[in-house]
């Protein structure tokens, strides 16, 4: 998944392979467990669990097209946690809810799912990294620039571009426009290495840089 997509992106990317690929997972999942359990746990599993599990995801997908209100989804994803506990559905499930809850300006649910999926996945994954960039900017948002400032400062290996520009809309927003430009340099950096166009980030940066430019020569006079 590139790093250049912005969060919406990247979460309808994650929605658009799951409608491509649900049948495929399923049953790669169903293979490999079939190598270690009996044939009747196996065929019992293939019913209970993995369709089950996709199923509800699908639910949780198709109420949330159809605009179903944010709490009323944060109970569908409470419920496919509950069922299918420490299942990636799970996670998907509550990234869309937290989605949905930005969306509608719940910034309380948007940060318990993120911290929900946070809690079961490990940190450094690409789900982890997209989960806590996806946190800062709700504690941002929130108004907690510090905690939002923790997360985004140790950066990431799967959303490196993406990272440094949350950090410098934080600063730009607080009117810390050098430590702004440098943010926005370093996202355009790494979408120059990834061979994306930089887009708003160099559109950021060239404007930032006349900026910082004008102050510094205000300054020398």
């Amino acid at each position: 998944m590139a790093d250049h997509l912005q969060e919406e992106e990247q979460l309808e990317a994650i929605s658009q392979w799951w409608r491509e690929n649900r049948t495929s997972v399923v049953a790669a999942v169903v293979l490999t467990l079939g190598g270690t359990m009996g044939w009747s746990q196996y065929e019992s599993y293939t019913e209970e669990q993995s369709t089950a599990a996709a199923d509800a995801y699908d639910a949780l997908l198709l109420q949330r097209e159809a605009g179903t209100s944010p709490n009323e989804l944060a109970e569908l994803s409470a419920e496919l946690r509950a069922s299918h506990a420490g299942d990636t559905f799970a996670d998907f499930g509550s990234l869309q809810v937290a989605s949905a809850a930005v969306a509608a300006g719940d910034l309380e649910l948007a940060r318990g799912e993120l911290e929900a999926v946070m809690a079961t996945v490990e940190l450094d994954s690409t789900l982890g990294q997209l989960s806590q960039l996806r946190l800062a900017r709700v504690l941002a948002a929130a108004g907690d620039e510090d905690a939002a400032i923790a997360i985004l400062q140790k950066g990431s290996q799967s959303f490196p571009a993406s990272y440094a520009q949350a950090l410098g809309d934080i600063h730009l927003s607080a009117g810390r426009e050098d430590a702004a430009l440098m943010a926005y340099e370093t996202a355009q950096m790494e979408l120059q290495s990834l061979g994306a166009q930089g887009g708003l980030v160099e559109a950021k940066v060239n404007a930032l840089s006349l900026r910082v430019s004008d102050k510094s020569g205000e300054a020398i006079q």
